[in-house]
This record gives C-alpha cells, sequence and structure tokens, in this order.
C-alpha cells in the first residue's frame, strides 16, 4: 500500500511528522533514528533537525539475526542487504542503545495497544529487548513508531517475541501514546 502512496501525499506526510517529531523531541540529549525507505512517512531532515538543537543521533546497522549496531548520524552511507542505507561510520556497539532518551521505530502498522508490525526481520524487537534489559533509568526511553494516520489500526497481530512501542507519530494527529505506560 505504501509503494502506492504517490509522492505528492508522502512528501507532505514527511514535512508533518518531521515538525511534529522535531518539537516533541526538543531537548533529548540522545535519539536513536534510523534511515527510511522512500515510501516511508519520515525523512532524515528530522536527524539533521536533532542535530542543529544539539541532540546526539544515532542510526541502525543491521549485523544479522540480533540487536541493531549502531553509527553516529550523519556518516557516510552505503546500501544495506536489506535494500536500506546503513552507515558505514565507526560502530558503537548494541548497547549503545542503552544511552538514548527516544528510540524512532519504522513500523508498517501499529495497534492502538502499542504493538507493530516490522518489516519481519526482527531486528527492532531485538533491539527493543535488550533496551529494556539494559535500562537502568527510572523510566524507560521513549519506543515511538512511525506511521501514516490510516496505519494506526485497533489491533494487529504479534507474538510473544514481539515489543510494543509507548506512542506513535503520524502526519494528522502527531505524537501520542499507546497503549499503557511500559
Amino acid at each position: 500500500m505504501r509503494r502506492a502512496r504517490p509522492e505528492s501525499e508522502r512528501a507532505p506526510a514527511r514535512d508533518a511528522v518531521s515538525a511534529r517529531l522535531v518539537a516533541f523531541l526538543q531537548g533529548f540529549a540522545v535519539v536513536a533514528g534510523y534511515l527510511p525507505l522512500p515510501s516511508e512517512p519520515f525523512g532524515t531532515g528530522v536527524l539533521d533537525a536533532l542535530l542543529v538543537t544539539g541532540t546526539r543521533v544515532l542510526v541502525p546497522v543491521v549485523t544479522g539475526a540480533t540487536p541493531l549496531d549502531w553509527c553516529e548520524f550523519p556518516a557516510p552511507l552505503r546500501r544495506g542487504a536489506l535494500g536500506i542505507d546503513e552507515p558505514i561510520g565507526v560502530r558503537l556497539g548494541v548497547r549503545a542503545i542503552s544511552q538514548v532518551d527516544a528510540v524512532l521505530v519504522p513500523a508498517l502498522a501499529v495497534g492502538r495497544d502499542g504493538h507493530r508490525l516490522g518489516r519481519g526481520g526482527g531486528h527492532y524487537d531485538r533491539t527493543l529487548a535488550l533496551l529494556t534489559a539494559l535500562v537502568v533509568k527510572t523510566a524507560m526511553p521513549h519506543r515511538i513508531a512511525v506511521v501514516f494516520d490510516d496505519e494506526v489500526l485497533d489491533a494487529v497481530p504479534f507474538d510473544a517475541l514481539d515489543q510494543r512501542v509507548s506512542a506513535v507519530v503520524t502526519p494528522g494527529d502527531g505524537v501520542r501514546q499507546l497503549g499503557p505506560r511500559i
């Protein structure tokens, strides 16, 4: 469905999501972002804007069936095995996720209870599970799924390995909390 959306719909969605995320994340010390596909309602302009405000930005590197590794943004890029741009900078290790105040999580859809549909590789589920195990703060970092308005559903299928997000950002509704606080 996303590939069928015209750029005339995607571009304003990216602009709206960018404005809402930058406003919400203002003042956060470290944010884990990602490098989006062209069909997503998210653009790297968010990451650039966060850098301008003094936020440290991390972006993921897929390293197999393990939690994601991380690099500083910006970094030189290459096309990864999954067809997604990946940084080729200095790797920070999977434990770098424990430093973040928020994780932006790609999703194809998200349920109102916080369960999300990813692309099926389980990379973010393993990473969010690791984050839960590593966090020593009093509260978990925000875990924010980024989707189009019509991709927030009453429910999505999930299994025991799937990790929930705590919030969703859409072009129309901005950032809002999902399900019980986790």
